[in-house]
């Protein structure tokens, strides 16, 4: 199942929401409704809503359709139906900068970095403290989908003993083990950079340079 922060069941009719699949017009999939469960676009409607962007139209016609979806939130989410009355949940997973798009998917960074994470633990013996994963998707090989690159920082000596290890066979033994949206498709050791208040500096990671032998 997937972790997410549960933010509320939108009232019709007041406010509604749904997650879709993507929010690029020129896209097959847009606007197509994700399944339930699976991570996608957030959009919302309602007459909360702003009623544009000041003295940008175009921006306004992009983001706010004749139908009165607004779909310039930027944050993947995704929703769970509701045992009780059978309505849906929703729950946030992250700021759609951090998504990973494959398959005609979508995969949220946090969701790959926590069960990458893990299998090193289980497959290599590292301390859960000792290792921190950061994922990115990057199209290196293909105009049309994502590849998982994967950047690895282990921290102590003991861990940083199975860095051959990892990075010769992590590519491997990680396909035929994790999920199919945390399937690996390079990795590297390295420290993970951050910002002066430890969060991991995305950008940086999507430099093609690092991931282009």
């Amino acid at each position: 199942p997937q972790s997410g922060y549960f933010f509320g069941s939108p009232p019709p009719p007041y406010t509604e929401c749904r997650v879709v699949k993507s929010v690029d017009e020129s896209a097959d999939d847009f606007l197509t409704d994700c399944e339930v469960g699976e991570p996608g676009q957030l959009i919302t409607r309602g007459d909360n809503l702003m009623a544009g962007y000041v003295d940008n139209p175009a921006a306004t016609a992009k983001a706010l359709r004749k139908d009165g979806w607004y779909t310039n939130l930027g944050d993947v989410a995704y929703c769970l139906k509701n045992s009780a009355d059978g309505g849906l949940d929703f729950y946030w997973l992250s700021r759609d900068s951090a998504l990973l798009i494959r398959g005609g998917a979508n995969y949220s960074y946090e969701q790959i970095n926590a069960e990458l994470a893990a299998f090193v633990c289980a497959e290599f013996g590292v301390a859960e403290e000792a290792v921190a994963v950061a994922v990115v998707g990057l199209r290196l090989g293909s105009e049309h989908e994502d590849e998982c690159c994967v950047t690895i920082e282990l921290s102590t000596p003991e861990a940083k003993a199975q860095s051959e290890k990892i990075e010769t066979t992590f590519l491997q033994v990680a396909k035929k083990r994790v999920s199919k949206g945390a399937k690996p498709d390079r990795v590297r050791i390295a420290d993970l950079p951050r910002n002066f208040k430890g969060a991991i500096k995305l950008p940086d990671l999507k430099d093609k340079v690092l991931w282009i032998k």
